[in-house]
């Protein structure tokens, strides 16, 4: 049965097992992949937009508790300016927070999630009426209330705190579990890729036998009878070996044997045709020769172009080069330029930490002027009460008072400047990061532009040396067309004994042997030479 298949239809088996086990492993592959993607784009919306909003509303109150300390503290030194600003401040904050966790709930997915965001939403909702309260107790100017409030809003904080480390405990665990289910998955796959390895290999084994069997083996026997034909024996009987496209070779194989039995028959008649091709023969000799000398001018003018694109290609070259060198210039001055705008980055640093340090030291020397104040005004009191006696004593008071309100106005108007000057050094270290960026991007450009060059000179280089090559291809055509054209002077003289020759051809399939052993008077091929 196997011998009536045809070949084609024994590789399209094949062909389509191996691509029906390409198509199961590719499914696979496909699943695996795309059960992977969705674990990865899930972990990226919890890192993305559940843990930032989760941590933005956690930094959101901690400002608007920063911002009403500061109000406070202001409150406490006499400055109530800002203290509207400070607690609109902290109401906007409030605000974000409240934005941030209501966020974070639309984006949870499982009913356990929405629990515990419920829960850390109703927290904030109570952490922000008892912040409130706490501004309400500064707009109103009572430091008992503020204190009273501040110390109820602790509770609610610490409740707050609590249910955010369980909503953000509860997102790491989730995002272990899609971790372990991609690794769950890769573990699958790669069990899946070794069986259908194993499996493509018993599949090579069987199909290469079945090959050997059906297709390699009846062809090793054509190529033996082929073997028996070029060696001039025609004895040997060709016999089927089955129905298919083999089969079919070995009629076609049986039918060329038959032909060639006829073909040697005729060669003889053919001899006498030859004598004629070969005057024919000399005559076309002489027209090549002529196409010959004028093909041999063509290639002269050819070289001495390709001589002069040479010349061209090698100033190129250097011209490419000498860029190359520029562009190296440029970049190592753009290099040196970004790291001296580090170093001013580094410096106004050091400069705006200098700043703070001194605005520090003006609220103690404010603190200290205030301290004086109060003593310098109890001074006083105690002068007047002790009548004329204390007259000398209060007038002193009176000048430590004014020296000490002095230093307080003093130390408010450093205060300010300090506070100007900090704004405007970190102004200019965002300028100067700017600046670094910006000569960080004109080093990658330096950089590319140094690359392309490079690129152009190699190709330059690679170029001329084709150009050469092509060069020398092209004279020893030239050398060549010259050795063709008194090669087909000698054509023509050998024209004319070709006709001695093909007398000599009647004898060369003495080799072949057919089975009516039969032998046809002609001398052995290799004599022809």
């Amino acid at each position: 049965m196997l011998s009536k298949l045809k070949v084609r239809t024994i590789f399209l088996c094949i062909l389509a097992v191996f691509t029906l086990a390409l198509v199961v492993s590719s499914g696979i592959g496909w699943k695996n992949a795309y059960s992977g993607y969705r674990s990865v784009d899930r972990i990226h919306d919890m890192t993305t937009e559940q843990v930032r909003n989760v941590y933005g509303a956690w930094v959101a109150l901690l400002r608007a508790r920063v911002g009403l300390a500061t109000a406070y503290t202001e409150l406490q030194e006499g400055e109530t300016g800002k203290l509207g600003e400070r607690v609109d401040g902290a109401r906007k904050r409030l605000e974000q927070a409240t934005a941030a966790i209501q966020t974070y709930q639309a984006t949870v997915a499982s009913d356990a999630e929405r629990t515990q965001a419920r829960g850390l939403a109703t927290a904030l909702g109570h952490y922000t009426a008892a912040i409130e309260k706490v501004g309400q107790a500064l707009l109103q100017q009572d430091a008992q209330a503020y204190l009273q409030a501040n110390a109820a809003s602790r509770e609610a904080n610490q409740t707050f705190d609590r249910l955010l480390n369980e909503n953000l405990d509860s997102i790491g665990v989730q995002m272990q579990a899609l971790e372990d289910d991609s690794a769950e998955g890769y573990d699958t796959a790669r069990a899946v890729t070794i069986g259908l390895f194993v499996l493509a290999v018993i599949m090579f084994l069987a199909a290469w036998r079945f090959i050997e069997r059906t297709v390699l083996g009846p062809l090793r026997q054509a190529g033996q009878m082929f073997e028996y034909m070029g060696q001039g024996d025609l004895t040997h009987r060709v016999d089927m070996t089955s129905r298919n496209e083999i089969g079919q070779l070995f009629v076609s194989l049986r039918k060329m044997q038959e032909s060639l039995t006829r073909v040697i028959a005729q060669v003889r008649q053919g001899v006498d045709e030859i004598n004629t091709g070969a005057t024919e023969i000399a005559q076309g000799n002489t027209d090549l020769s002529s196409r010959t000398e004028q093909q041999a001018a063509s290639l002269e003018e050819t070289a001495a172009s390709m001589e002069e694109l040479s010349g061209t290609v090698k100033q190129n070259a250097d011209n490419a080069r000498q860029a190359d060198q520029l562009a190296g210039n440029s970049m190592g001055v753009a290099r040196r330029g970004g790291e001296v705008v580090s170093e001013v980055v580094t410096t106004m640093d050091a400069i705006s930490a200098s700043s703070r340090k001194i605005a520090e030291i003006v609220n103690v020397i404010d603190g200290i002027a205030f301290q004086t104040n109060i003593l310098a005004l109890n001074a006083a009191v105690e002068a007047a009460r002790a009548g004329e006696q204390g007259k000398g004593f209060a007038v002193v008071a009176g000048e430590v008072r004014t020296l000490a309100q002095r230093s307080a106005q003093a130390a408010r108007e450093i205060k300010t400047l300090i506070e100007d000057s900090v704004s405007k050094v970190e102004a200019g270290s965002n300028q100067v990061e700017r600046a670094g960026s910006t000569m960080k991007e004109i080093v990658d450009a330096v950089q590319r532009v140094t690359d392309i060059m490079g690129e152009i000179s190699a190709a330059t280089q690679e170029q001329s040396s084709g150009i050469e090559q092509v060069n020398r291809a092209v004279a020893q055509m030239d050398e060549v067309t010259q050795q063709n054209a008194a090669l087909v002077e000698e054509a023509a003289a050998a024209a004319g004994s070709l006709e001695s020759q093909a007398q000599q051809l009647r004898q060369a399939v003495s080799v072949f042997r057919i089975s009516s052993q039969e032998v046809i008077e002609m001398p052995a091929h290799d004599r022809l030479r």
